[in-house]
């Protein structure tokens, strides 16, 4: 198979990196069983890998096909980086695996097939979404668009029909299909001026009022017998030979990398995590509280380094040990001492009166009553979006009377290495039960992953 490299690519499309990192980094996450999950111009906002149910093992293929962009990686070099991070987490080889359905499935993970599809095809498209920002900037002097492929006996024959067309750059075929066209791909397109037009006695051509739609099996899923459905649209074409070919994008590609990301939605996160409960629907009441003595309360004279470690010895850590601690849906968590200091390692484990509650705190990361994720913009970076756990607990308290209930909520946030505290809050304690009601309720928002039966 002849190689295919970001080297190739930057010779074929003059483009510098720059732009198609941007596009890579503007997506949001979307773990997906299979690739049919993700269709369209789903694939502009959400950086998927079938097979992937595990975050942070989706996070270690983008940043490696991040790295490849920024580093010019070679398909070997890359290969090479990304195989022993992912053999490491088990994801490799041919494996029995249970989905978050339990719905048990033989399944092909981590391979070097797998690894060439992923470089190759979201090199492409990551390419190929700068590159069509950096067309449409052009228009004034290039307004017409060729689709060019490259013609070796691997090109699918409809992408070796369409090789030469020129259409207008606000042509409706290019809303549609943009390169990359299907897995592997290696199509691209480029711009023309009218005078190299002229030159080389080209016509340009419309596609408007000539585009079909068909809907064909996008494949069928393994657990449940279902059938997926995708629609592909293009053109009637007739090939060298006099052929009819029907010319469109392979089912999940009818649509355009680099419009459907340059146009306004909400932050790219949003879209790849549903909300479990529409706004104004009202959610259902938090389950009964736990009754606990008042001993579950601790003195409100202690430091904040103690008050942390009442919270750590929960979990079996201590200020300079770490643990991992699995949720009640198997998450694992990373409890350590930054859940109790901010950027500067200052103490905040006594916060807005919150260090006497720090039993209940743990309580709620080990037996929540409901477990919420939802994205949130970063205070200090804005435009970075951060993927939030949210654990939320209700308690009375043994003599605490009309102060009852407490609540406790306690955040983690996503990152490179897994989930990692981001914070442990209590509504200030100063506050009427009313007014920490409310408070938590503003938190029960987003996706409900887990609740307490």
């Amino acid at each position: 198979m002849a190689k295919l490299d970001p080297a190739d690519f930057r010779a074929i499309f003059r483009l510098e990196p720059k732009a198609a990192v941007a596009y890579l980094k503007r997506k949001g996450y979307k773990l997906s069983w299979n690739w049919q999950e993700m269709l369209d111009e789903a694939h502009a906002r959400g950086f998927t890998v079938a097979k992937v149910a595990r975050l942070d093992v989706l996070q270690d293929i983008r940043a490696a096909v991040e790295a490849a962009l920024k580093e010019g990686q070679t398909f070997r070099e890359f290969q090479q980086n990304l195989t022993p991070v992912l053999q490491a987490k088990g994801w490799w080889g041919k494996q029995i695996i249970v989905d978050s359905q339990g719905k048990a499935e033989v399944a092909r993970l981590g391979s070097p097939a797998r690894l060439k599809t992923i470089y190759q095809t979201n090199l492409q498209s990551a390419y190929m979404a700068g590159r069509y920002q950096a067309m449409v900037e052009a228009t004034d002097s290039h307004p017409y668009w060729e689709y060019v492929a490259v013609l070796d006996s691997r090109t699918r024959p409809s992408h070796r029909a369409m090789n030469g067309r020129v259409f207008r750059h606000d042509d409706p075929i290019w809303n549609v299909a943009w390169p990359p066209c299907g897995f592997n791909c290696r199509c691209r397109v480029r711009p023309r001026s009218e005078r190299s037009l002229e030159r080389d006695k080209i016509a340009w051509q419309s596609s408007a009022g000539k585009l079909r739609t068909i809907e064909v099996d996008a494949g069928v899923d393994k657990r449940t017998g279902e059938i997926t459905r995708a629609k592909r649209t293009g053109l009637d074409l007739v090939d060298a030979k006099g052929k009819p070919v029907f010319f469109a994008p392979d089912a999940g590609f009818n649509f355009n990398a680099g419009r459907d990301w340059a146009k306004p939605f909400t932050p790219p996160p949003l879209d790849t995590l549903p909300r479990t409960f529409p706004p104004g629907q009202a959610l259902p009441p938090l389950p009964k509280p736990e009754r606990l003595k008042a001993n579950a309360i601790l003195p409100d004279d202690l430091t904040p380094s103690d008050y942390a470690m009442a919270f750590l010895l929960e979990f079996g850590a201590e200020i300079d040990k770490p643990v991992i601690f699995k949720d009640v849906v198997g998450e694992p968590l990373t409890i350590d001492v930054a859940l109790f200091q901010d950027g500067a390692g200052q103490w905040k484990a006594a916060k807005d009166g919150r260090g006497p509650y720090m039993r209940l705190l743990a309580k709620a990361v080990r037996e929540p009553d409901e477990i919420w994720l939802r994205w949130e913009e970063s205070r200090d970076r804005p435009g970075l979006w951060l993927l939030k756990r949210r654990y939320i607990k209700t308690f009375e308290i043994e003599g605490m009377g009309r102060q009852s209930p407490q609540y406790g909520l306690s955040v983690f946030e996503a990152g490179k290495d897994g989930w990692s505290g981001s914070t442990t809050m209590l509504s200030q304690s100063d506050r009427g039960p009313e007014s920490r009601r409310r408070y938590i309720e503003r938190q029960r928002d987003g996706f409900l992953q887990y609740r307490k039966n």
